[in-house]
Parts: structure tokens; C-alpha cells; sequence
């Protein structure tokens, strides 16, 4: 069964509606197909794509089964065995042949769960993650050596796992192995015995047992699947085509100077009408009869938004289609679409931050109405209208930390010790600085009396802190994130929004503050009209 030679395979779970071994396989007239057998047992089909001879080194992986001498290989030729085990098929690529398979043909995430139901959670080397942040990001980690999951600082509900590396607990599942959506897996098994592997492997994919040590795992699962996509796109299309706008909105899609903002319109040209903010309805309208008509995924990867400068210049484009968001549900599966990528959510886990959300207190004090050029023209016009409450702290930085570190302890402070923070609705990406910013402030705040100096001296008479060198008292302080939206209804962001602002807030309970959340409206019509006038004075 095993040698001592080590071979590095990288193996894929095909769909079950792909039933046939051709099937699987592009259409094309360079490759060609090898029966492989061993004496009467028929192992699979080899298919491979050839170039130039010079045998690649995993071909000693066939042994005697295939000659190779008559095969116009090299060492970067694609080569894929197609073979069935436990009543499945299963695609084991060479070099490059996972491009000689058909695209979303095998199984999202197959890797993954066979690695971690493998390996354990003490014995990973690497990790690959995404994280949904201010700005997301994709990363990789290495440990020096095996170690469990926590010490690569994963956040379980704001990192999505992407792919684990590490070493199996019984070597009978090989020396290695990575998982992602593929299964790469160093062994000594023989092609005579790849059935006996494979069917072990599949035995751990069915496994649940890797959800005991990582119970977050299935939380959110991004939807790479073509098909997959093209049905959650069918269905958004569908809700916006019958006019059901629940939980879809357009949304800015990343951080931008909004004091330098104009407007936003959807057609160039000096008679198309510009608006505070991007709409979905008013995006449809902007449409022409016919791609109302014929409403497609395309009417909006091929439709752009425009940002406009206030002196009249573009100044940010976004495709339609990176500007919406949605949350479906389907076959009881909570799907979301955010920056132009979908996403698969645990019910059980949507509820669970949904209700988070809905916990955090609104803020009793209500603010007023935005009618502003930008969040800096707001707050210096709050803070004056209402200058015995509010004192103004936008803008005034706090060098701290060294280097050219500057840090903003917040926007506006109330004479009862709010800490408010206040931010034009946006995308995840856009609310999540937000409350980024929030949260890297209160700690500063709580932790550093030097830093608390520093806010002390900038702080109006009336508004100063008694004792800057003493940790503040639980619950004297309360941080407000204000979000500036011209939806309709009570306030509703983004379910990674909430995500985010579920665990700052928990961050910031654990430092002793409260924390509460604010919907600023928008007066539109003063809103418009204060642009129209500033532009009319620029001419």
C-alpha cells in the first residue's frame, strides 16, 4: 500500500451532477486520455495536455501503469486523473490541471473541512484568512511551529478562514496537508491504493467533528461557485425587477472626502441631474426603458456611479454593481452580497448579530437634521447651535504615539461625558472605520492618562475633565456612534456593519464605557439647495 517515495497530490471533491469522467473535461483537441489500470483493476483516466517532452517529476507517481515515453510532457504540463471512490468522483490534478476541468465543478470548501477534521486544532502551521475590517484583507500566517488556531489572534466572527496547513493525527491520512477548496496532501500511497486513500478522506469530509473545536467555522462561507452566483444574482434581479427593495440598498463603496463631494449621478453630461447620495430607485430611473425591461446582472456590472467634485469635475467611479448591497434568503440560507462578492451566513449566526444590534441603546438625545456640504460642517454647526451641550472636537487631532501618529478623540463631546462619534452612511467598509476609529479612541482614552492630558487641553472651559491623571469611572463615559443616513426607518447598516459594531462595543463594555448608536436624518431639500447656492457664488 505505501512506499517510501513521498508524492504531493492535490485532490478535488467533484460535483455529483457531474457524472461521467469526460464530462468533467474541457473540450479540447490538445488533450488526450490515458486508461489507467492496474493488471485487471481499472483505477481511472488520466487526461493531460501535452507540450514538449521532458517528464515532469509526478509522473513517477503512475509507475508502470503509463508509459510516458510516447506523451509530450514537461515539468509544467497539466495533467488530471479522474477516479471514483465511495461512490463519488474525484479529480487528483498534476501541475496545472485544474484548468483542464470544467470551471465550478467540484465542491466549495472540500479542502478545508477534510484539513480540519485531519489535523486537529494544535497541530496548524498556517493559516489564510480574510478579514472584514475598515479595509478588508486577505492574509497568510505562518507559525514556527504546530500551535492551535487561537494563536494566530483569528477574530471568529470578523475572520473568515480561508485555508489551514498543517500536519494530520494519524499518519495514515498523510505527512502533510493544506486544505482549501482542493485537498493538497503529501503521501506514500501507491496509484494502485488511490481508491483506499481517497475514500478515507471522503470518510472526513462527511465528519462533522471539526465543528467541536471550531464551532465558527460555518459562519460565513463566501460563494465562489459560478453557478451558485448566478442564481443569487437571478434572485436579486428578480426582487429588484417586481420593485421589493427590502434589505437591498446602494450604497458609497469606500472611504471618501465627503466635504469635497458635489453630488453623485449615473449618466455624464451637464444636464443630468445630480443627487446627495446614491439610491437604488433613483439609479433604476436613470435607466432606459429597455434595460428597465430587460433588468439584468449586466445592467449593473456594465452601469457605473459617478462621484462628483464640487467644482464640477469627476472625481471617484464605481461600477453599479460594487455599490449594492442585499441579503436574501434562500432554501433557508441567509445570503449577502457586499462589494460585489457573495456570501453564505448561518441563520443561527445572522440572528445572533442582528440582535446584538438591536440591544445596542439609541442614543436620547436626538441630533440634528444633516443639510451639511460635509460631517466637518455639521459638527461645527451642531456644536454652535447647541455650544452649552456640545463642545466641538472634530479636526483637532491628538499627536500621540509617535511618528506622524494622529489620533482624533472624537467629534463632538457632550457636557454629560458623550464620546460621539459621527459618520456619513457608507459601505461595510466606510462604517467599519468608523467604528475603528471609536474604539482605538476609547481605549486611548481609558488606558493613557497621557493621552487623556492631551484631550484635556483641548477641551472648551465647561467641558474639561476634573482629574486627567485618574482612570475614568465605569459608566461615566458613553461613546455615540451617530450614522448620518437618508434611509427611511429606524437606523439599519450592513450586516458586517453590525458585525463590526457588535465587537467594538463589546470591546468598549469591557473598558467600562456605554455605548450607543444614533441615526442622523438628512433634510434633502435644504441639502440641495445650500449646494446650489454655494456653486451659483463660484460662477
Amino acid at each position: 500500500m505505501a512506499s517510501n517515495k513521498q508524492h504531493n497530490l492535490s485532490i478535488l471533491l467533484l460535483k455529483d451532477n457531474f457524472t461521467s469522467h469526460d464530462q468533467v473535461i474541457k473540450d479540447d483537441s490538445r488533450t488526450k486520455k490515458f486508461e489507467i489500470r492496474d493488471g485487471t483493476q481499472h483505477i481511472g483516466a488520466l487526461y493531460i495536455r501535452p507540450t514538449i517532452p521532458n517528464p515532469p517529476r509526478w509522473t513517477s507517481f503512475f509507475g508502470d501503469t503509463i508509459d510516458v515515453s510516447d506523451i509530450g510532457l514537461n515539468k509544467t504540463v497539466a495533467g488530471v486523473l479522474i477516479t471514483e471512490a465511495a461512490g463519488k468522483l474525484f479529480a487528483v490534478t498534476f501541475g496545472h490541471g485544474r484548468h483542464l476541468l470544467q470551471p465550478d465543478s467540484w465542491v466549495e470548501r472540500f479542502g478545508l473541512k477534510v484539513a480540519l477534521n485531519s489535523i486537529g486544532q494544535e497541530k496548524i502551521r498556517t493559516i489564510d484568512k480574510r478579514t472584514f475590517d475598515a479595509i478588508s484583507r486577505q492574509t497568510k500566517e505562518q507559525a514556527s511551529k504546530a500551535t492551535e488556531a487561537r494563536n494566530f489572534g483569528l477574530d471568529v466572527e470578523q475572520d473568515l478562514l480561508r485555508g489551514v496547513t498543517g500536519v494530520p493525527k494519524s499518519a495514515s491520512m498523510g505527512s502533510r496537508m493544506y486544505g482549501m477548496d482542493s485537498l493538497a496532501v503529501s503521501t506514500n500511497f501507491k496509484i494502485e491504493d488511490i481508491e483506499t486513500l481517497l475514500s478515507r478522506i471522503h470518510d472526513k469530509y462527511l465528519d462533522d467533528s471539526y465543528k467541536s473545536d471550531f464551532p465558527w467555522i460555518d459562519h460565513i462561507n463566501e460563494v465562489k461557485g459560478k453557478s451558485s452566483i448566478a442564481e443569487l444574482d437571478t434572485l436579486l434581479v428578480s426582487r429588484v425587477a417586481s420593485g421589493n427593495f427590502d434589505r437591498i440598498w446602494m450604497a458609497v463603496p469606500e472611504l471618501i472626502q465627503w466635504e469635497q463631494v458635489g453630488g453623485f449621478c449615473f449618466k455624464m453630461g451637464s444636464r443630468e441631474p445630480e443627487f446627495q447620495d446614491i439610491h437604488l430607485p433613483d439609479f433604476l430611473n436613470s435607466l432606459s426603458d429597455s434595460d428597465r425591461q430587460n433588468l439584468s446582472k449586466e445592467t449593473f456590472t456594465k452601469k457605473y456611479v459617478y462621484c462628483i467634485h464640487v467644482e464640477g469635475f469627476l472625481m471617484e467611479t464605481w461600477q453599479a454593481y460594487k455599490c449594492l448591497y442585499c441579503e436574501l434568503t434562500d432554501g433557508g440560507k441567509t445570503y449577502l452580497l457586499s462589494g460585489g462578492k457573495w456570501y453564505a451566513v448561518a441563520d443561527s449566526f445572522v440572528k445572533s448579530v442582528n440582535q446584538s444590534f438591536a440591544n445596542i441603546p439609541n442614543f436620547k438625545t436626538n441630533l440634528p437634521e444633516y443639510n451639511d456640504d460635509s460631517e466637518g460642517e455639521y459638527n461645527a454647526r451642531v456644536a454652535k447651535e447647541m455650544n452649552s451641550y456640545l463642545a466641538l472636537m472634530d479636526k483637532k487631532n491628538i499627536s500621540y504615539g509617535g511618528g506622524n501618529s494622529r489620533i482624533e478623540f472624537c467629534d463632538l463631546f457632550s457636557f454629560n461625558q458623550d464620546i460621539i462619534h459621527v459618520k456619513r452612511y457608507g459601505s461595510s467598509s466606510v462604517l467599519s472605520h468608523l467604528f475603528a476609529q471609536g474604539r482605538i479612541s476609547g481605549e486611548l482614552f481609558q488606558m493613557e492618562r497621557t493621552f487623556r492630558g492631551k484631550v484635556n487641553e483641548i477641551l472648551p472651559k465647561g467641558f474639561k475633565i476634573n482629574d486627567h491623571q485618574q482612570r475614568p469611572e465605569t459608566d461615566d463615559y458613553q461613546i455615540v456612534y451617530a450614522i448620518v443616513s437618508d434611509i427611511p426607518g429606524e437606523l439599519d447598516i450592513p450586516f458586517f456593519s453590525k458585525l463590526n459594531l457588535k465587537n467594538s462595543a463589546r470591546n468598549l463594555r469591557g473598558l467600562g464605557y456605554r455605548v450607543a448608536k444614533l441615526k442622523i436624518d438628512v433634510d434633502e431639500k435644504r441639502a440641495k439647495l445650500k449646494k446650489f447656492r454655494k456653486r451659483q457664488k463660484r460662477r
